[in-house]
């Protein structure tokens, strides 16, 4: 459905002259704008209201992750022991990973005489 056109406005102002007077029109016309303003306020005020519920609840969820992730950072440093433990993890083995590009075979091209 779209929005009335100019011919459907001039319609319902005549229909509406027509049922309520000249007398009572401009005042149910002061009405509904008032009606419609205060309205307009309200859903205002809610909207910003819901704004800040919902920045606050985003600020409420990271700071729950990032006390999660304390906590799960002091678990793993008791477990494992200070960071300046004497343990090193292992090098890997020369045969299964090769250090340098000399280390690989040439490529083969059966072509080459």
């Amino acid at each position: 459905m779209s929005a009335p056109g100019f011919w459907e406005i001039i319609f319902l102002a005549i229909l509406a002259l027509m049922i309520f007077g000249p007398e009572r029109l401009p005042k149910l016309a002061k009405g509904a704008g008032q009606a419609i303003a205060q309205f307009k306020r309200e859903a205002s005020g809610t909207i910003s209201e819901l704004k800040a519920a919902a920045e606050f609840d985003e600020f409420t969820g990271v700071a729950n992750e990032l006390r999660e992730t304390t906590a799960d950072l002091e678990r793993s440093t008791r477990l494992s022991g200070p960071i300046a433990s004497s343990a090193r993890p292992e090098k890997p083995h020369s045969a299964t990973m090769p250090t340098a590009v000399a280390e690989l075979a040439p490529p083969f091209d059966p072509d080459t005489p």
